[in-house]
């Protein structure tokens, strides 16, 4: 069997990445308030545009609250616990690619390989959902199997 990624390893790189994710969604944030309630200045001065400024702003904060949510979730995952269903907090090896069932955090970067944080909301997590090692799945017009789960 190939070299398997820890589990603790994975989480503390997603939990870093998910914390440089509100690290930027805070300095936006604070970049946009201020462009937001300083002195509208246009070239026309009937033209108001803080209203798309605080629209902007609070797309912002909602991110940065959705952020922080996913955050909260990824502390509470048990690195500990060895899964032998595809369920939250699983890293699922397949011959394609190596997911981790946490938040959506896109590619992460664990030492030499890859692994692709995926939520419980994401589609292809429900056509994997309580699938076992050794199990497929298709999505997308692809074919999975699941070559090792923990």
């Amino acid at each position: 069997m190939k070299h398997r990624i820890s589990k603790s390893t994975a989480l503390k790189a997603c939990i870093q990445k998910q914390q440089d994710l509100i690290e930027n969604f805070t300095k936006r944030v604070a970049d946009r308030n201020i462009d937001a309630f300083s002195r509208n200045e246009s070239a026309s001065q009937t033209e108001n545009r803080s209203g798309t400024k605080l629209d902007i702003l609070a797309a912002l904060e909602n991110e940065l609250a959705f952020a922080k949510q996913e955050m909260a979730y990824l502390t509470l995952l048990d690195d500990k616990t060895e899964n032998n269903v595809v369920a939250p907090g699983a890293i699922v090896v397949t011959n394609h690619l190596i997911f981790f069932i946490a938040v959506s955090s896109e590619k992460v970067e664990v030492g030499e390989k890859t692994i692709f944080g995926i939520s419980t909301k994401a589609p292809i997590y429900a056509e994997m959902k309580d699938l076992k090692k050794g199990d497929t799945f298709q999505f997308n017009d692809r074919k999975y199997l699941i070559e090792d789960l923990y």
